[in-house]
């Protein structure tokens, strides 16, 4: 609020000083102009017919006759050295010529006496001085005014910036995957329309969200039930005059087949905000073990090495079964590119638990280490479907690292090739409830 009410007062100010500065350029150019003007032209009748009468009178009478005028005109007269003033060559000249000076800084008005020696002083004028002096009172209305703008922008702020703030924490809470999440504004409030155009939204995305995992959920449970009457007919045609070859083949195809609907769901569970974890503590040797030796067989010409460091806990917190998922999926990546080497290591880093998976094949290029997580994405012609994979495993990977609170991240290894780091705070996570999606 601090920042838009700052803003939005600064403007309005601006703008206000420009009004004045254009009417007190108006003002100064206009009336300021013919008050002097008017002015001038009264002094200088006055002080001319003043000097004439001087004329007339000896000068020993100069002193009364200058007190009784000086009465009537309301400012002080009398009569000085004309080498009393410093006066500049045009001033002068005015003089001699018989117009009268004004000397701006004493409030002052010179006219010539017959006797040049001597000049006319009329003032300090009283209406000079209270013309300068209520300058600073403009100068301090002027400032008054524009600090007494601020109540007005402030209660008009208010009731918006509370508002907004509203605004921003349900669309935080809905990015954070509160999907029921809403904006519940007063009728009156400025944004009230935003805040409606804000949940028509949110209930728009979720119906669409739903509508999509229904869809996968709807498609892999029918292509089960095929899949399950195709293997229960290769069951019964197995005979002496059916191929081997052939049915291996058959049953290589559906294992797959199954494997795609596993993920499909897996995919679609994670794409939930809120995906229900089973969190505990793992023993680190014998779930790593556990799991390199099962990828052992998806590469057997490959040295599977574990890196054990001081950073290797004895034990972490996470879902051992979306966990060691992620972990699976990791090596299945690792055993289609690698040539020779894959490296797992666990380790803690800044109050995160990072697991990561390095193999020696040609590694990944920068642009492409982000699009590498989303589903179905095929990087090179050399990554099709002939080199294993359904095109959901890292995908999963990354669902996996948001559900736990974490990361997914691909790197170049040390040693060249790539690097798979899913990282995830070491912090105990508090158990999600379970629902039907959970395969």
């Amino acid at each position: 609020m601090r920042k838009l009410f700052v803003q939005f007062y600064l403007l309005l100010v601006g703008c206000f000083l420009t009004v004045v500065l254009l009417i007190g350029s108006v003002y100064d150019r206009v009336v300021d102009s013919a008050s002097d003007r008017y002015l001038s032209d009264l002094l200088t009748a006055s002080l001319t017919l003043i000097t004439s009468e001087l004329g007339n009178v000896p000068p020993e009478r100069w002193s009364a006759e200058l007190a009784a005028a000086g009465q009537r005109l309301s400012f002080p007269l009398r009569i000085e050295p004309a080498t009393a003033f410093d006066l500049s060559e045009a001033d002068r000249g005015e003089l001699a010529a018989g117009n009268i000076v004004m000397l701006e800084d004493d409030y002052l008005f010179l006219q010539r006496m017959p006797d040049p020696r001597y000049l006319l002083v009329a003032g300090p004028l009283r209406y000079l001085i209270f013309q300068h002096q209520i300058h600073w009172v403009d100068y301090a209305l002027i400032l008054v005014i524009a600090l007494s703008l601020a109540i007005p922008v402030l209660l008009w702020m208010y009731p918006l910036a509370r508002d907004l703030s509203a605004f921003e924490r349900a669309a935080r809470r809905f990015g954070q995957g509160r999907q029921q999440v809403r904006v519940d504004l007063p009728p009156r409030s400025g944004i009230q329309r935003l805040g409606g155009a804000f949940n028509l939204m949110v209930e728009r995305v979720n119906r669409q969200m739903e509508q999509r995992k229904a869809l996968t959920d709807a498609l892999a449970h029918e292509l089960r039930s095929p899949v399950a009457r195709l293997r229960y007919r290769l069951a019964l045609a197995a005979g002496e005059e059916a191929s081997t070859a052939w049915s291996a083949a058959m049953e290589r195809d559906l294992d797959e087949i199954d494997a795609l609907l596993e993920e499909m769901l897996l995919h679609a569970r994670l794409d939930s905000p809120q995906t229900p974890l089973s969190p505990s503590a793992i023993d680190s040797a014998a779930w790593l073990g556990r799991h390199l030796e099962r990828a052992r067989a998806l590469g057997p010409a490959l040295d599977w090495q574990l890196n054990q460091t001081a950073q290797t806990p004895a034990s972490f917190n996470a879902d051992p079964h979306l966990m060691g998922r992620a972990l699976d999926n990791l090596f299945a990546n690792a055993a289609r590119h690698a040539r020779s080497r894959v490296t797992v290591t666990l380790g803690k880093d800044n109050g995160f638990w990072r697991l990561s998976v390095d193999d020696d094949g040609a590694g990944i290029a920068p642009a492409d280490r982000e699009r590498v997580f989303e589903p179905f994405v095929r990087l090179d012609a050399s990554r099709d479907r002939r080199t294993g994979g359904h095109g959901l495993g890292l995908a999963i990977v990354a669902g996996i690292a948001r559900a736990h609170s974490g990361y997914a991240r691909v790197e170049a290894a040390p040693g060249g090739g790539a690097r798979f780091i899913l990282a995830w705070p070491c912090a105990a996570m508090p158990a999600r409830p379970q629902d039907a999606t959970k395969s």
